[in-house]
């Protein structure tokens, strides 16, 4: 990237997770470094699950001073942390990680991400409304928790799994408030509860690149146009889900800004600044652009 050098003095961020060569995280973080001039790199290190710990030893011990988690590795990593956030531990996944002179601190900007996103996407809060999440894995882990924090009178979980789904409600309604319930996807009231709720949470991996023309619901006589649909997929930013609800007028968002903004999060965590509005539309812009050429 152009004005990105590194020298003795650079310091060292990056991203494990396998398998990560997807991963736009090092473009929006060596963006940054560059455009505020920080001697930094972050760089994505392919990590398999049975080499977790010895990498979380070496990322130590070579000094490196933060790097974001991802899959599979979002739940596992916490055992090897010194300190873990009580939202972090709440989601149980973390995917940010700080080193302070050796001591790991681990945080999930995952869910204050999705969180600003959605916010700045639809003007709306979760305070009072009826919420359907569809899965019931890490993603949506994450996400309910900050839904019902943020205070949504109820939630839904829909999952392919019911055991699953039932596990994930269960956990909401005995970690936080009795607001959860749950439905597998062949359960006839899936409709019906769609049909009656305001916001519509995919956080599975059904319809993302390369399976295109997949969608988490048969979205057919589903959506009304006072829905909200959100799908942290970006790759597509539309979605056959998306497409669907935006065919019957609803608002919907796609993933990128729950990246960018999870992004936004870790780096300001790592250096401990606080980005203006004016720089982080401009990280977005330029983001965005980096994602759709890239």
């Amino acid at each position: 990237m152009e004005g990105l050098m590194i020298t003795g003095k650079t310091k060292i961020l990056g991203i494990i997770g396998d398998p990560v060569e997807h991963s736009k995280s090092p473009l929006l973080h060596n963006f940054i470094s560059v455009f505020k001039n920080i001697d930094m790199v972050y760089v994505p290190f392919r990590v398999e699950k049975n080499n977790l710990s010895a990498a979380i030893n070496g990322l130590r011990a070579l000094n490196v001073i933060g790097f974001n988690v991802t899959v599979p590795h979002k739940n596992n990593v916490i055992q090897y942390l010194d300190k873990v956030s009580e939202e972090a531990e709440l989601m149980g996944a973390v995917n940010t990680v700080k080193n302070v002179d050796g001591v790991l601190y681990g945080y999930n900007t995952d869910g204050e991400g999705f969180l600003r996103d959605f916010k700045e996407e639809t003007g709306q809060s979760f305070k009072g409304k009826k919420v359907v999440i569809i899965g019931a894995g890490g993603a949506a882990r994450a996400i309910t928790v900050k839904v019902v924090l943020e205070g949504a009178q109820n939630i839904i979980i829909l999952n392919r799994t019911e055991d699953k789904a039932k596990a994930l409600s269960d956990y909401i309604n005995e970690k936080l408030r009795n607001c959860s319930c749950y439905r597998g996807m062949g359960n006839n009231e899936v409709k019906n509860e769609i049909k009656e709720c305001e916001i519509i949470i995919n956080t599975t991996s059904v319809g993302m690149h390369p399976e295109i023309d997949k969608s988490p619901i048969n979205s057919d006589g589903f959506f009304t146009e006072r829905h909200i649909v959100y799908d942290i997929i970006y790759n597509p930013l539309k979605t056959k889900l998306l497409e669907a609800a935006e065919a019957k007028g609803c608002k919907t968002v796609n993933g990128l800004g729950m990246l960018f903004y999870q992004g936004i999060y870790a780096y300001e965590k790592w250096n401990d600044i606080v980005f203006s509005k004016d720089e982080i539309e401009l990280f977005f812009k330029r983001f965005k652009e980096i994602v759709i050429t890239s």
